[in-house]
C-alpha cells in the first residue's frame, strides 16, 4: 500500500533547481503552514510540467473562467532541499467544486487499477504526494520551472548538446 500525503490549498508551490549548471538537482516544493514537501525530479520532467500545466490551465479555463488579475508568486526552493523521495511519474487534475489543480508526484510507477504488479513493487508501493494549488499557484510554479530549466548550460549549436564552461568535444566535428 503507498503511503500518500496529501496538502490542501497549500500556501506555497514551486519547481527549481539547487547547484551550478551541469550539476543541478531539481525539486518540487509545496509549503502548508509549518509543513514543507520537498520531492526529487528529472529536469526534462520540470521542463514537460511547465509546458503541460499552462497548456491544461488553458484548456480548462474554456469551462471554468479564471479570476480576472489572480496572479500567483512564484515560490522559491527553500533550503534545505532534503526530499523525501523521487517522483518518477507526475500527474495534473481539477477539482471543479473547489476549483483547485491537483499535482499528483508518485514515487512507484505502479497502478490502482488491479493490474498485476512486478514482485518487486510488490513489497511497497512508495509515496505518493497529492497537492492542491490554486491556478494561479500552478500557473506560477510552471513559470519558475521554465526559468530554472532554461538557465541551464547553453546548447551547442552544431549538437544541440549541452556545453560545459570547461569546454565541449562536439561529435558533429568528428
Amino acid at each position: 500500500m503507498a503511503e500518500v500525503i496529501e496538502l490542501e490549498q497549500v500556501d506555497a508551490l514551486g519547481a527549481g533547481a539547487v547547484g551550478e549548471p551541469g550539476r543541478r538537482a531539481f525539486f518540487i516544493q509545496a509549503r502548508k503552514a509549518d509543513a514543507r514537501l520537498t520531492v526529487l525530479v528529472e529536469k526534462e520532467q520540470v521542463a514537460l510540467l511547465a509546458f503541460e500545466a499552462v497548456a491544461f490551465l488553458d484548456r480548462l479555463s474554456e469551462d471554468y473562467p479564471e479570476e480576472p488579475g489572480a496572479v500567483g508568486e512564484g515560490a522559491r526552493l527553500e533550503e534545505p532541499t532534503v526530499p523525501l523521495f523521487r517522483a518518477r511519474l507526475i500527474g495534473l487534475g481539477f477539482d471543479p467544486h473547489r476549483e483547485l489543480v491537483l499535482l499528483e508526484l508518485r514515487e512507484q510507477e505502479g497502478s490502482e487499477d488491479g493490474d498485476e504488479e512486478p514482485e518487486e513493487e510488490q513489497a511497497g508501493d512508495g509515496w505518493v504526494a497529492r497537492i492542491y494549488a490554486t491556478r494561479a499557484q500552478v500557473r506560477a510554479m510552471a513559470a519558475g520551472g521554465a526559468e530554472a530549466v532554461a538557465a541551464g548550460r547553453p546548447a551547442c549549436p552544431l549538437c544541440d548538446l549541452p556545453m560545459d564552461p570547461s569546454g565541449h568535444v562536439c561529435p558533429r566535428l568528428n
